[in-house]
């Protein structure tokens, strides 16, 4: 597992610019993640929650190396997201579109899987895509009695079992709503 820290955070240098060069920043932790010895290059997947769920999506967009990405609670515009989290030109509509995975759904060439809880969430970005996507990789799951947090931890342990089932040429991992559902029944 490596949980790489991106442009202008942590101490590292350069600017945040809010879901831009960031998608550079995951593609390049995930080339070296690649070269490790102890690496099975053609078995990274990739995660995120809310902002980093953002984040998953838009790199999902961006290569077809990844074997699998998870994607919990993003949003379907960045403009979802709070200002902090926009360091850019909020008025130039470009700016939006180019940070925003509803637009790129259809670049996706490898499963993704996007969760999100149905209660205080952001449900209504994940419907949205979903209602928009025509792409069989895509795969949006609203979760029963879980919300933008408590969704995380169940629906992770569910995919660490996959994940760890997970052979052949391509991701052979499925869910189906009520086996996520069914980890918030209690």
């Amino acid at each position: 597992m490596m949980f790489p820290t991106l442009r202008g955070g942590n101490d590292n240098p350069g600017f945040r610019e809010g879901l831009f060069g960031e998608v550079d920043d995951v593609l390049a932790a995930m080339d070296y993640l690649a070269k490790q010895p102890f690496v099975d290059a053609r078995r990274i997947y990739l995660g995120g929650h809310s902002t980093g769920g953002t984040l998953a999506l838009l790199t999902a967009a961006s290569t077809d190396r990844l074997r699998g990405v998870f994607a919990f609670g993003p949003v379907a515009f960045i403009t979802g997201h709070g200002a902090e989290y926009l360091p850019f030109d909020r008025s130039d509509s470009r700016e939006a579109e180019l940070r925003s995975p509803i637009n790129f759904l259809s670049s996706m060439r490898r499963a993704v899987f996007v969760f999100e809880g149905v209660n205080n969430g952001n449900l209504a970005p994940l419907l949205a895509m979903k209602r928009a996507s025509t792409n069989p990789q895509a795969h949006f799951y609203p979760v029963q009695k879980a919300n933008h947090v408590t969704v995380v931890g169940p629906v992770a342990q569910i995919i660490a079992g996959k994940i760890a089932r997970d052979e052949g040429a391509e991701t052979n991992i499925t869910f189906t709503e009520e086996e996520l559902n069914s980890a918030f029944a209690k």
